[in-house]
């Protein structure tokens, strides 16, 4: 047992050293992912005047959600007070709605500003990464959100099946 801790750490120290030390990728200054239409209409299950909630397409676990507001903002500083508030109240409503379609009960919230952070997408977003009672142990976990980025996307079936079941659950 001790070695497969051993081992675990071992792997999470090579993998964050990974992140850590990588040169941060330049975002991009004339596309981004949730001003992206298709994006939009593929993956958002709720929207109201100032926000929108989004079913990632690479999700660390079932539930991973991405909270955005409409407007392009980079950053969160940048954010209105409006906005603040809108996005606060949206990831109310998100987990709500997680925990009856996907049985959670916990919840991470992460947010980046800026690449050297590992921002990736050039607009404020949260990410809302829901946990049953049971779940895989920290550094499992912690594995899985540095290897979420290397994994392939979920397929069109999964995306919509996702999409559907949170929406229903928000009305």
């Amino acid at each position: 047992m001790r070695k497969i801790i051993y081992f675990l750490i071992f792997i999470c120290l090579v993998a964050g050293s990974i992140f850590l030390l990588k040169k941060p990728a330049p975002l991009s200054q004339t596309y981004c992912a949730f001003c992206d239409p298709a994006v939009l209409n593929r993956q958002a299950f709720y929207q109201d005047d100032l926000v929108l909630a989004l079913y990632t397409h690479k999700p660390i676990l079932p539930g991973h959600c991405l909270i955005i507001p409409k407007r392009h903002v980079e950053r969160f500083e940048g954010l209105s007070k409006e906005e603040e508030l809108q996005m606060s109240e949206l990831i109310k409503k998100v987990n709500q709605a997680a925990m009856k379609v996907f049985g959670t009960s916990a919840y991470l919230l992460l947010q980046k500003n800026g690449r050297e952070v590992g921002q990736t997408v050039p607009h404020v977003h949260f990410h809302y990464v829901p946990r049953k009672a049971g779940d895989s142990s920290g550094l499992k976990f912690i594995l899985k959100m540095y290897l979420a980025n290397f994994r392939e996307p979920i397929s069109s079936a999964e995306m919509q099946e996702a999409v559907e079941k949170m929406k229903q659950s928000m009305e």
